[in-house]
């Protein structure tokens, strides 16, 4: 379903390893949500974050990511616009305790803490719907947050890249952002109109069952790279790698496509 271009696939157990990490250690907790940035808390805990425009499923997909899709621990709406802060989250293990902020004593600032975790942000949606001011509070959080490992832009798998996304690449690249795509809604393509499960599984090697629309995936994949990947332009292009995932569960095996590589990726990127 992903695209490694420049590195090695995850396995299968460096896959339950990091979907252990977000489902049986210490749950998702949410630490803050704030509409300016210069309010971060100080923090010795390493960050990833996720983009993307209004409505293209962000929330969404960070809930399928916490093992949270009826909690909602990120809001979720048709409407365009619903997340209008940054909000972060903890992703924590038990024999550390999680991630917490920590609250300052006296006149100390409050601060994340905690070992072996990470921090998930979640930016408020570009484009419809959303304030040009949220935008502005993004470019700063990606040009100057120093606990920001890796950022995630998520693009509609059907629409691919919007003028909005481009831009935020451009910003992303100028100020040496690693950054990463990720196909959302992927089983919009892998998963047409069902009716029966024959549709959307085809029998692979050894009797295996696999996806049909895989092959799409890839070419839109290899097309996005090429895109996004200019020669002889100065800054740090995305990773040679660009994941496909959805929130939603795909009939017969009823599983969440994808959220595993994206939450490995996490892990990689936070080390």
């Amino acid at each position: 379903l992903n695209y490694y271009r420049d590195t090695t696939p995850p396995n299968a157990q460096q896959l339950n390893y990091a979907k252990d990490v977000f489902t049986r250690d210490v749950k998702p907790s949410f630490l803050f949500a704030t509409h300016k940035f210069r309010e971060f808390p100080e923090s010795d805990v390493p960050e990833v974050a996720f983009l993307g425009r209004s409505n293209v499923g962000k929330s969404s997909l960070l809930n399928a990511l916490f093992n949270r899709p009826n909690a909602h621990l990120a809001n979720t709406s048709s409407k365009p616009g619903r997340t209008r802060s940054m909000n972060a989250f903890g992703i924590g293990q038990t024999s550390s305790g999680g991630v917490i902020l920590q609250k300052g004593k006296g006149k100390e600032h409050p601060r994340i803490v905690g070992r072996g975790g990470l921090v998930v942000v979640d930016m408020p949606g570009y484009g419809q719907g959303s304030r040009q001011e949220w935008g502005e509070e993004i470019i700063k959080y990606l040009s100057q947050r120093k606990q920001l490992r890796r950022a995630f832009l998520l693009v509609d798998a059907e629409h691919g890249l919007k003028p909005a996304d481009w831009q935020i690449l451009d910003i992303m690249r100028q100020n040496s952002v690693p950054h990463q795509i990720i196909l959302a809604k992927a089983d919009k393509l892998v998963n047409p109109p069902i009716t029966l499960p024959a549709h959307v599984l085809v029998e692979g090697e050894n009797g295996s069952l696999k996806y049909k629309g895989i092959s799409e995936i890839r070419e839109i994949s290899e097309k996005i790279l090429e895109e996004i990947i200019p020669q002889g332009i100065q800054g740090v292009s995305a990773l040679g790698e660009v994941l496909a995932c959805s929130s939603v569960k795909v009939m017969f095996r009823r599983e969440r496509m994808g959220i595993d590589g994206v939450r490995w990726a996490c892990l990689q990127a936070t080390g």
